[in-house]
């Protein structure tokens, strides 16, 4: 039995940090993406945020402090600084920047 993956229900199949400035993402379909922290922190969906923050960022709101899968639907991010960030897979799929995502598949990062 053949399972089918649901494109609008992206599953997380391995999360982990890369290094001490991004989060990587294999996803269930075999994709992989690549996450700056700062990025997701500049994303974050939550009410406060509204998915947009200008300016500088201090370095505590670029650090993790707490990294978690939510089940098969929602990655939860602690910050350094106390802030919270609770993103859906399908919002956090949505973010992905890799060559493929923004339709530039001739210019991957790696060869």
């Amino acid at each position: 039995m053949t399972t089918v993956l649901n494109p609008a229900r992206p599953k997380i199949k391995v999360l982990n940090e890369v290094g001490r400035y991004a989060i990587g993402v294999q996803w269930a379909d075999g994709h992989d993406s690549i996450y700056p922290l700062e990025n997701l922190r500049r994303r974050c969906p939550c009410v406060a945020c509204r998915g947009h923050i200008d300016g500088e960022l201090p370095p505590a709101s670029q650090r993790l402090k707490h990294l978690a899968r939510m089940g098969d639907s929602a990655m939860f991010i602690g910050w350094a600084d106390g802030h919270e960030t609770l993103y859906t897979n399908a919002q956090l799929r949505a973010l992905c920047r890799c060559a493929h995502c923004v339709a530039e598949p001739e210019r991957p990062i790696t060869g």
